[in-house]
């Protein structure tokens, strides 16, 4: 008897994904509409503009002060976002 390459349709879905990057982009888009949950929302509502580019998380924030306090934690945050995530999302984080 002849043997199928048999998937299940969640794997298959997940080989798709996978192939096109998708998985990626979609936990991209999960950290920015959750930032407030994870950072907190002073972080949040000093936050002008927040993207991921190949793994770096660019901060554009309005408060001097805190960004200031933010540039110490870049470790801190990048392990919060990645938890959040449920994957590495983010290896560098630059502040501005």
């Amino acid at each position: 008897m002849k043997e199928h390459n048999q998937k299940t349709i969640k794997q298959a879905i997940n080989d798709a994904f996978n192939s096109v990057n998708i998985k990626q982009k979609i936990a991209e888009t999960r950290l920015v509409t959750t930032w407030e949950t994870v950072m907190g929302k002073t972080i949040a509502k000093h936050t002008r503009k927040l993207y991921i580019t190949k793994g770096t998380l660019f901060i554009y924030l309005d408060n001097p002060a805190l960004k200031n306090e933010l540039m110490y934690s870049r470790a801190r945050i990048i392990e919060l976002v990645n938890e959040s995530a449920g994957e590495e999302v983010v290896k560098e984080v630059v502040i501005k």
